[in-house]
């Protein structure tokens, strides 16, 4: 699986790489919903696209005073047709149901996302995981409200998989900050207890562990290697593998992009596009 990129990283190739001989041509992917789609996050899960983000219901449907909104993701593959996830969020939830979800990652044949909302009295996120259950639809994981919120909560981030699970980067009051899963069922809180550090990324490494990026205290360009809860200073790795995008050539502007050989998944703020790229 491919991380998808966020906008900014899509940014900041663009600017770094030349302009391709021949420009790709987009082609807009129907999505199934019944009412405005919203997407946070793209990925490419072997045989399998993923789109995620939510549906907008209108104003005034069922009662609603204002627009809501619900968990939503689509399946698909390029050229083909693509299909609704359901989702089962837990009886017990009141944010679960109204999340838009942020971030998708898969591996082994495992699918997680984190979702999220606004809530409370000061609008803080209120945020869920979720995993992909046998029977096909994206359960909504069990968590005491500490896991990700409380009086220490500033900011969850992206989900990524690999051979050993999942992780989510993510800033707590005392710094930087990462979650880690070996199902994508239960989330453990690891904290590097330095103030003024922010996780905002993080990907498995090839040897094990994982890399977590973000900044440091005085903020700058900061790496860590976490394995068992231990963090340890790492350089920066580079090496991300380049998308090159042409900004006068993408139908949208880009939220998330992933790559499967030739061919690219552009979602939009509410839209998705394919194109195959010619090297």
């Amino acid at each position: 699986m491919r991380r998808s990129f966020s906008f900014i990283a899509v940014a900041l190739l663009i600017a770094a790489c030349s302009k391709p001989e021949q420009e790709p041509t987009w082609s807009k992917i129907d999505l199934p919903a019944d009412g405005k789609v919203v997407l946070r996050d793209v990925a490419d899960c072997g045989d399998t696209w993923w789109a995620v983000g939510g549906v907008l219901s209108p104003a005034g449907s069922d009662g609603q005073a204002a627009a809501a909104a619900r968990p939503a993701a689509w399946t698909g593959g390029p050229g083909g047709t693509w299909t609704a996830v359901r989702f089962a969020p837990l009886s017990t939830s009141y944010y679960g149901p109204k999340q838009i979800i942020r971030s998708v990652a898969c591996a082994d044949g495992k699918v997680a996302m984190v979702g999220a909302v606004p809530g409370g009295a000061h609008g803080n996120p209120r945020v869920s995981t979720w995993r992909l259950g046998t029977d096909g639809r994206m359960a909504e994981n069990a968590a005491p409200f500490e896991t990700y919120g409380g009086d220490e909560a500033v900011g969850v981030g992206p989900i990524a998989a690999g051979p050993h699970g999942f992780a989510i980067a993510g800033i707590r009051s005392s710094g930087a900050a990462a979650w880690f899963s070996p199902d994508g069922l239960t989330f453990t809180l690891s904290e590097l207890n330095a103030a003024g550090t922010a996780a905002d990324d993080v990907r498995a490494r090839p040897d094990g562990g994982w890399l977590v990026t973000g900044t440091s205290a005085d903020q700058r360009p900061a790496a860590w290697v976490v394995e068992d809860g231990q963090w340890a200073t790492a350089a920066s790795e580079t090496g991300v593998r380049e998308i090159r995008l042409d900004p006068e050539n993408t139908p949208v502007q880009p939220v998330a992009v992933a790559e499967r050989g030739t061919t690219l998944l552009l979602a939009g703020d509410d839209s998705l596009w394919q194109a195959t790229v010619h090297r």
